[in-house]
């Protein structure tokens, strides 16, 4: 007999919604294994309200939503593996995880929950050389930087921004009493302003460098200045700062499941599904393990249907 009825690798917000959806539908022998310290992934770093409207009918902070979530999931037994890693899955449902308590362990399960999220990639889109200085972040380091380690990236930053997390940033800098000296876009502010974005700038006075790029960094130890080509007239500028934001690509975490020929998204690089199923039976996906970059522009990526979907799999085969 298997270790459990479901396994879920990841305790992001989808993989936390994911396990309240199994066990509403009554998948009571649940593990979620967590390589972090706490659970809620990325979201821990995002205090401006904008998440949790599918549960709460209203959109809150980051921590807000984790909070909400978790003492829903503290009302049902689901066992949670933090600080876990897992080195393998295979097709037959074995997990290989490794910690300091247990340290290499398997577990076998009838059905699997992929909810491993996504990270921060340098993958060609960045075309400047980055080594040698201090003072470059990506954009999701410099969030992190902030808001859980509270100290600023640098006094005078230039942002590359490609959605509105590169905004949203920008503001937090400013709230806490850094300066942007630019945010540098490759196409018109026109074209990529939405009403979010538009929203998040409100009353703040950030100066955007439309239809450019950065193409050189100069500095002896830290970042001192850089060169902007505007894309049009190929204009040269130069922009004093002392720290540089990154946005880079955004991919699917997939490593533990390289070895099964699951189908990837060749467009996310993410896993395929139809309906949160995987091309492979019993095996499911949710949040942005599956989106990728398109969680940029979601509302929402919550995992509640992916674990339905998973306990009518699992009462379908009993």
């Amino acid at each position: 007999m298997p270790d459990y009825e479901l396994i879920i690798i990841g305790a992001g917000i989808a993989g936390m919604t994911a396990a309240l959806g199994a066990v509403r539908e009554g998948i009571t022998k649940i593990l979620i294994i967590e390589k972090e310290s706490n659970v809620g992934g990325i979201i821990n770093q995002c205090i401006h309200n904008g998440f949790g409207k599918n549960f709460l009918d209203e959109l809150v902070t980051g921590p807000e939503y984790i909070d909400f979530i978790e003492s829903q999931l503290g009302e049902f037994e689901i066992e949670m593996l933090l600080n876990t890693t897992v080195l393998e899955v295979t097709q037959e449902k074995k997990v290989t995880y490794v910690n300091s308590r247990d340290g290499i362990k398997d577990l076998t399960a009838q059905a699997i929950i992929f909810a491993m999220g996504a990270k921060e990639t340098y993958s060609g889109n960045v075309i400047i050389p980055t080594n040698g200085l201090t003072g470059i972040f990506t954009v999701g380091e410099a969030h992190k930087i902030v808001n859980l380690d509270g100290y600023l990236p640098g006094r005078r930053t230039v942002i590359i921004a490609k959605n509105k997390w590169g905004f949203i940033v920008a503001r937090r800098l400013i709230v806490e009493g850094g300066n942007i000296e630019g945010v540098v876009i490759e196409n018109t502010f026109e074209e990529m302003a939405d009403s979010e974005i538009l929203d998040i700038i409100d009353g703040f006075d950030i100066p955007v460098i439309e239809n450019s790029r950065v193409t050189e960094i100069e500095g002896k130890t830290r970042i001192e200045k850089l060169k902007i080509v505007n894309l049009e007239n190929k204009e040269v500028t130069e922009k004093e700062c002392d720290s540089l934001l990154l946005s880079v690509n955004f991919l699917p975490e997939t490593s533990v499941i390289k070895k099964v020929n699951f189908n990837i998204n060749a467009k996310t690089f993410g896993l395929e599904v139809v309906d949160f199923k995987t091309s492979l039976d019993g095996f499911f996906g949710c949040g942005n393990v599956i989106y990728g970059e398109d969680a940029f522009w979601m509302e929402e990526t919550d995992g509640i249907q992916c674990g339905i979907r998973a306990a009518r799999f699992l009462k379908e085969i009993i």
